[in-house]
């Protein structure tokens, strides 16, 4: 008897705390529900957002392709503007950089390229900004400029570019012997099988330089 008024006493105990916390128990489980039913639709959302900027990006890379430079000048403003925290914001401004240098442009392309510093994730995208910029700055023979921004530089990612590029401002200058130390510096940087390199080894012949045999990139 005493077992079975034992367990009877814990039952109406059991339902004595359920009348009294059961309100509580009850809102507790509808927020976990609620959360849960927020994080599905944040993840949801999120999706969504991330294939309408993939949609979005492709129809501007389209028009480049079809070279409507116009139409593609106009859909990468946009793009840039409502989708700037995607991961296409960033190519997006590279390639709107290209668009204006390549039409004859370039204070725009610039301009362009000043900007991408602020969708650019992380220290490596943002030093090829500052790659993009000294080659830009090259190509208009503005030396002065194009010396500022690769002496202001520090390369972690693109040190044989960022050399080559001393060696082309070097070369601009008249000054052979020490295009020819970068133009080697760089080459050194580069994998053997690097496709650049063949271009590079030239650019050294023209300035006086032999290039060695190539080591090994550990």
């Amino acid at each position: 008897m005493s077992e079975q008024y034992d367990e009877h006493e814990q039952g109406e105990r059991v339902k004595q705390w359920l009348v009294k916390n059961g309100s509580n128990i009850l809102t507790a489980f509808l927020l976990v529900i609620a959360g849960i039913a927020a994080w599905q639709w944040w993840q949801g959302k999120q999706h969504s957002n991330a294939q309408e900027a993939a949609n979005q990006y492709q129809t501007f890379v389209t028009a480049i392709e079809k070279n409507d430079l116009g139409k593609a000048s106009v859909l990468g403003t946009a793009f840039i503007k409502n989708y700037s925290k995607s991961d296409f914001a960033f190519l997006a401004s590279l390639r709107m950089a290209k668009i204006y240098a390549d039409t004859g442009k370039p204070e725009l392309s610039l301009a362009a390229l000043t900007d991408a510093k602020s969708v650019a994730h992380g220290a490596q995208q943002k030093e090829l900004l500052d790659i993009r910029i000294a080659q830009l700055y090259l190509s208009q023979s503005k030396y002065e400029e194009a010396s500022k921004q690769l002496n202001g530089m520090k390369p972690q990612y693109y040190a044989a570019t960022y050399a080559e590029l001393k060696g082309d401002l070097a070369l601009a200058k008249n000054r052979n012997a020490e295009a020819a130390t970068s133009y080697k510096e760089a080459l050194a940087k580069l994998d053997a099988n690097a496709g650049s390199r063949p271009f590079i080894e030239m650019k050294l012949s023209d300035a006086g330089g032999t290039a060695g045999k190539p080591s090994e990139i550990r």
